[in-house]
This record gives structure tokens, sequence and C-alpha cells, in this order.
């Protein structure tokens, strides 16, 4: 009988394999972050499926750094790009020509950066994606499970993955299939790349603020609504950006 001890103890397994194997990937990624937030850039964050929940964990969050812009599928959508039947469609999510859409539909500037998550690294939109940033010169990290990237079969029509693009890849140690408790009848559930994901994304998070901070930088911070004052230092810092976090 799978017990949530069973869980938690892959869980934690897999946590160990990311601070014993992503070290230094972290360090180098936070000094991505960290330089492109001096020249005043945004880190661009687009998660596909579950890869959401890291952006999320970033994105205008109490306690972290301001200058992040979500990217979302869904807006397409909530902005009348693409209609609600071909939002429904189940190859959605591997058109090609949706990539172009997304970026025409915010203010990215020359010197923001991306930060890209997808476990399969496969889906046509988000390699597509992937394409135009290094065409544009940009500085991509990709963030995903590389045993299932390895393994997942591309839906891009050049047969490329979202890897094959990137200039840092962070392994979120997940195994493929992303499933780590067994049951009697051998069938698995419960997956542990949302888990590593977000504590990924917040090891960023400290570690661009100690790189920032190390330089002598003041790092805007967000305050939690709670907190008096907070709509005011929120808006301070925030405003800098006015136009494109919220584009």
């Amino acid at each position: 009988m799978a017990e949530a001890k069973e869980f938690f103890s892959a869980a934690k397994h897999a946590l160990e394999e990311v601070k014993n194997t992503q070290r230094e990937a972290v360090y180098e990624a936070a000094k991505m972050m960290g330089d492109c937030m001096l020249e005043n850039g945004l880190v661009q964050l687009f998660g596909l499926g579950h890869g959401l929940a890291f952006s999320m964990e970033l994105g205008y969050r109490a306690g972290g750094l301001m200058p992040f812009h979500q990217i979302k599928m869904e807006d397409l959508l909530l902005r009348g790009v693409v209609s609600p039947e071909e939002a429904n469609q189940p190859d959605f999510n591997d058109r090609t020509d949706l990539a172009d859409k997304l970026w025409n539909m915010y203010n990215i500037d020359d010197h923001d950066m991306f930060i890209l998550i997808s476990n399969p690294a496969n889906n046509g939109v988000i390699v597509e994606f992937a394409k135009k940033i290094k065409e544009k010169g940009r500085k991509l990290i990709v963030v995903t499970s590389k045993a299932e990237a390895e393994a997942s079969v591309s839906r891009h029509p050049s047969g490329k993955k979202l890897t094959d693009y990137a200039d840092l890849i962070l392994d979120n140690c997940a195994p493929s299939p992303d499933m780590v408790v067994t049951l009697e009848n051998g069938q698995k559930i419960n997956q542990v790349s949302t888990v590593t994901g977000n504590v990924i994304a917040q090891m960023l998070c400290a570690e661009t603020y100690r790189y920032l901070t190390g330089l002598g930088h003041d790092c805007p911070v967000l305050l939690s609504a709670n907190v008096k004052g907070a709509d005011v230092h929120n808006r301070e810092i925030s405003d800098v950006y006015l136009g494109r976090w919220n584009s």
C-alpha cells in the first residue's frame, strides 16, 4: 500500500540529487539572471503544463525579486489571439505558429533573458519559442528533467528539443516517467518534478540576491501585501518595469 512517507522519502531523495548535482548550474544561472537585472532586463518565464508552477513560484511573489515576467499560453485565449475552439485542440501546445504570436503579444525588451520550463522539452510551441530566442541572440536557461527530455520524442518539425537551444540546463532530477511510488499492482503514482522545480526556483532567487548584494547593489524585493507600506514599496520597484512585467 502506498504511504505518504514513501513519497516523502522519494521527494527527499530527488531534492538531495538536486543539491548534489545542480549547485554549480544554479550559481551560473543566478549570475546570468543578476547580470540581466543589472542591465534593467527582465527574466522572462515560460512554462508549459506543470512547468507553469515554476513561473508562478518566481513571478511577482512576496519575498521574491521584482524583475520577472510570466509568459502564458492562456493569454493567447484571454486576449483573443486564438479562439476557444483552437485552445481546446489536443495539438495546441505543438503549434509552432503560436511562438511568434506569444512573442508579439508582450513587451519584450532587448535586455531580457529567458527561462523555459518543460519536463519532456519536446512540444512544438516551446521549442519554436526557444529557437526564436536564440535567433535574437538572447540568453536561455532551460529547466527540465534530463531523464524525461532524453526519453521524449520531439514534436517540432525540426526534430529538435528545448535542450538543443539552451545556454544552461537545470535538471530537476525527476525520473522518466515522473512517478516515484509503486502500488501493489505495479502501477506508479506521485510526481516530484514540481517539488524539485519549485525548490530550484527559490534557490535561484536566493543566489541571485546573494550575487547582486555581493556586488553592492540593492535588490528589488517584493513585500507581502499584509505588510504596512508594501503597496507603496512594491509600486516603486515595479514602476521601473511598467508595461513590461505586467505586459
